[in-house]
């Protein structure tokens, strides 16, 4: 028996629930994933955000494309035909942080409560997860189902995981939040440091943090050269960057002809681009910092600066400022562009995923769809 993962939102588990439950979609950036999906599966389906298991799909068919844009199926057009084995009622879901689901899981039972990293398995829907702990979550799904007991999830907080539907100029219905605000890492103090020089103060608080954006960087464009591709760094990090690269062979300008004058300055401060034939293959912003809003913004100005934009943009941050690369993805003033919100036009790639790719020694054979199998949207994660 083979058990895949399917991860919902509240919006879409509340949509799902009010329909036969006969079909599972899911988005077409999970191709690779999903397609090895076989009738006989089964599909275990997560609450994400609230972090609950709430259901059993049987496949009972082979995948199936449906048109894109359809109101029916929206986004996620790869489907099978699923038999609901069970489907737990809002009030009575199944919580993995519940002490008998947790201590039963592989990758959670030897994770202290509190604790961070337990969730990398429950990230993105099409994951195939391990048979005992597939099995396990069958059974206490339908243990649950058969014997309800309270999940004790607030109104309150259910509600602060809705999404919210707006209208954009261009018409088009997309979804955004309002990030929940959070209590941000504070920055070094300077006061605290106690300089035996002039300069002292930036370079014991700054240079760990630049050495790191600028290695990633490196990372990222030595695997675009690798790969046969021009690569862009801007020129402000362009001497720190070449000092990370194994291949120092960077484009000394872009093209201009593809860009206007203010969407030109905008493009040339991007961390990292991929070219081929003079046009962007793949955007790249590497956020190290807490704040995660300049690669956002200077994203946002370009595809707002160049409506026939349509390159792939990725965020690269690492694992800790994931879940706020998502916050603010998924805000309201990302969500007007006429190609679409800026959390289905930009991925996040996390620092781990680039490391695991430059030492691949096949590299120079891959394709740059190797990234859509690491990358993970706003909409599809936990």
């Amino acid at each position: 028996m083979t058990y895949f993962l399917d991860i919902f939102s509240v919006d879409t588990f509340e949509k799902f629930s009010g329909t036969p439950k006969n079909t599972a979609g899911f988005h077409p950036s999970r191709r690779a994933w999903v397609g090895k999906i076989k009738p006989g599966d089964k599909i275990l389906c997560y609450l994400k955000g609230l972090s609950c298991w709430v259901g059993v799909l049987e496949v009972a068919g082979s995948m199936t494309e449906a048109a894109a844009g359809s109101e029916v199926v929206s986004e996620y057009t790869l489907q099978f035909p699923v038999k609901p084995l069970v489907w737990l009622k809002k009030g009575a879901l199944l919580p993995i942080k519940r002490s008998d689901v947790w201590q039963a899981l592989s990758f959670t039972k030897d994770v202290a409560p509190g604790a961070g990293g337990w969730n990398g398995t429950l990230r993105s829907s099409g994951v195939r997860l391990h048979e005992p702990d597939g099995q396990k979550i069958e059974e206490l799904l339908f243990h649950q189902l058969q014997n309800p007991t309270a999940d004790d999830i607030a109104d309150e907080t259910w509600q602060k995981h809705r999404s919210l539907k707006i209208t954009n100029p261009s018409g088009k219905v997309v979804t955004v939040q309002i990030p929940v605000d959070e209590q941000e890492a504070s920055p070094p103090n300077p006061e605290a440091v106690t300089p035996t020089e002039p300069g002292a103060i930036a370079s014991e608080i700054l240079a760990p943090e630049v050495r790191k954006s600028h290695k990633m960087q490196a990372l990222l464009a030595d695997i675009g050269v690798t790969m046969g591709f021009e690569v862009w760094i801007p020129k402000s990090d362009r001497e720190a960057v070449l000092s990370e690269m194994e291949n120092q062979a960077l484009l000394p300008a872009l093209p201009h002809t593809q860009f206007s004058g203010p969407a030109l300055k905008t493009v040339e401060q991007i961390d990292v681009l991929w070219l081929q034939k003079k046009t962007i293959v793949r955007a790249f912003e590497v956020e190290h910092t807490t704040a995660v809003y300049s690669g956002l913004l200077r994203m946002a100005d370009l595809l707002a600066l160049q409506p026939n934009f349509h390159t792939k943009l990725h965020i690269v941050a690492p694992e800790e400022r994931r879940k706020k690369v998502f916050q603010e993805l998924m805000r309201p003033a990302f969500s007007i562009f006429s190609q679409g919100p800026l959390s289905a036009l930009c991925s996040y790639l996390p620092y781990e995923k680039v490391e695991e790719l430059a030492v691949n020694p096949t590299l120079e054979y891959l394709k740059p769809e190797v990234l859509d199998k690491y990358e993970e949207f706003a909409e599809e994660a936990e």
